[in-house]
């Protein structure tokens, strides 16, 4: 998975936002999910993003992009619901 620039813009304005220097942090990629590894955290963030395209009810091609935090595939979620996610873990440190 690559990370996208709007999602590389939001991830280091949360990371400005508390205080974190995004120069310290680690962004790794492993078995397709992208984790961020912030010092002082004990444990690491981690989501990914899964595109797919299925026809409607009037049998339109329609695209979609659903994101999972964390390894399981679960509950896909928005991109807000990440970020949301991601405050929430740089608060709890």
């Amino acid at each position: 998975m690559r990370f996208l620039p709007n999602e590389h813009a939001a991830v280091v304005a949360a990371l400005h936002a508390r205080g974190v220097d995004p120069a310290t942090v680690l962004f790794v990629k492993r078995r397709g999910r992208l984790h961020v590894q912030v010092p002082g955290h004990t444990d690491t963030f981690c989501f990914f993003r899964e595109k797919s395209t299925k026809l409607d009810g009037q049998g339109r091609w329609q695209d979609r992009t659903d994101y999972f935090i964390g390894m399981d595939k679960e509950q896909p979620c928005e991109w807000s619901a990440v970020m949301s996610a991601f405050e929430r873990w740089l608060k709890s440190s």
